[in-house]
């Protein structure tokens, strides 16, 4: 079943950069998205007032763009303020972005910013289009962390941050054919990950057979047999 909750949310207009997505970046690639969030950036703060949120895969990405925003903004003589969050990013830091402040502010974020925190002033986004996702490879027994595009439904999460507080702008980094060739939704991440200590924990509880528990997204019989094999 599909259990819909509706909320209110202001306009947001969106707008497509055909920037080409690449999820392992060289030196080329990077000065490029550098480029367009430089550019998408100074055609927002032109438009009125309010700050921006920035959505970036990696911790890295965030003080690369950190970086060069911050060298662009002084070259321009603006104020504005540039501030990274991320889940490592500790409670001090993470508490700059609820504070009051005079100067318009550009906050450079991951997936943090998507669902599990709300950050206050925001009416406009900028969307790379990507995220690091954790995903396990049964063949190597490996959970790895690679960089891919994001689902339809966590691009619109992400654009629907700047409709809280009034009618917002959304520019998207990638085509609209592009968002339109993505997968709905997001894979859950219980088919995604290594089950073993899923199965484990199971075990320890009593919950009996894990392909008969009532799941909301059941696992494949392959990753459960792959789990019993590594225990």
């Amino acid at each position: 079943p599909i259990v819909e909750v509706s909320g209110r949310t202001y306009p947001v207009e969106i707008r497509y950069r055909d920037l080409p997505q690449a999820t392992e970046f060289n030196d080329a690639d990077q000065q490029q998205q550098l480029v367009a969030i430089t550019e998408a950036a100074d055609e927002l703060l032109a438009e009125g007032s309010g700050d921006i949120l920035v959505f970036l895969p990696t911790e890295r990405d965030i003080r690369a763009t950190a970086k060069h925003l911050r060298g662009h903004f002084t070259r321009t003589g603006s104020r504005i303020d540039i501030l990274p969050l991320y889940a490592r990013l500790s409670q001090a830091e993470q508490n700059k972005i609820f504070a009051a402040h005079s100067h318009r502010r550009i906050v450079l974020a991951t997936n943090v910013a998507e669902s599990s925190l709300t950050v206050p002033g925001i009416h406009f986004v900028i969307d790379t289009g990507l995220v690091r996702i954790s995903r396990y490879a049964p063949r190597s027994k490996v959970q790895r962390l690679p960089i891919e595009g994001v689902s339809q439904a966590s691009a619109n999460q992400r654009s629907g941050r700047c409709g809280r507080l009034g009618p917002g702008v959304c520019i998207r980094l990638f085509s609209e054919e592009d968002f339109q060739s993505r997968s709905r939704f997001t894979t859950p991440e219980i088919r995604r990950s290594d089950l073993a200590s899923v199965l484990l924990q199971s075990k320890i509880l009593h919950l009996g057979p894990l392909e008969e528990f009532p799941l909301l997204d059941p696992p494949t019989s392959e990753a459960i047999r792959d789990a019993v094999r590594s225990l």
